[in-house]
């Protein structure tokens, strides 16, 4: 049964940069998280608060919380030094109520966008680099899965954004 929105948990994702630019799992990330919070404010606030990491891009990453709690997330994150054994700092850079928002931030950080192509009568992602590098995800049951295009194929690739 699902809930109507207004019976809903609030959440609120905060985007972090993991500094120095190093890519990590997102279950060590959220071990060093929970730790942070549990040394800092204890079993109580850290039930409050949970945390959640929701999406990893490479040295960027997307953590939820609930409403009201994203203060006592941020300072937790600052207090972060180590990640599996590893020196290294989890910085917050912004706070938002949607993971769309904290994707596009990412996106300007990285210089892609993403779009959607029809190739061969399939649906793809694209993401599109600064360079002007296309690749294209086709989604698949349980993950994404590369496409290889010809020549031929981006002469009449339409992308629309």
């Amino acid at each position: 049964m699902r809930l109507r929105p207004s019976m809903r948990e609030n959440f609120r994702y905060i985007l972090a940069v993991i500094t120095p630019d190093l890519t990590f799992e997102s279950r060590d990330i959220y071990r060093a998280i929970a730790e942070s919070v549990m040394s800092l404010y204890g079993d109580s606030i850290a039930a409050q608060v949970w945390p959640a990491v929701m999406k990893v891009e490479g040295s960027h990453v997307i953590i939820r919380c609930r409403r009201g709690t994203e203060q006592y997330l941020e300072t937790a994150l600052s207090a972060i030094s180590l990640i599996q054994g590893i020196p290294a700092g989890v910085r917050p850079v912004r706070t938002s109520g949607t993971i769309r928002t904290l994707k596009e931030k990412i996106q300007s950080h990285t210089g892609k966008r993403d779009a959607k192509a029809v190739v061969s009568g399939i649906t793809c992602d694209v993401i599109v680099d600064m360079q002007g590098r296309i690749d294209l995800k086709e989604k698949g049951i349980y993950h994404e899965i590369p496409r290889y295009i010809t020549k031929e194929d981006i002469e009449d690739l339409n992308y629309d954004e």
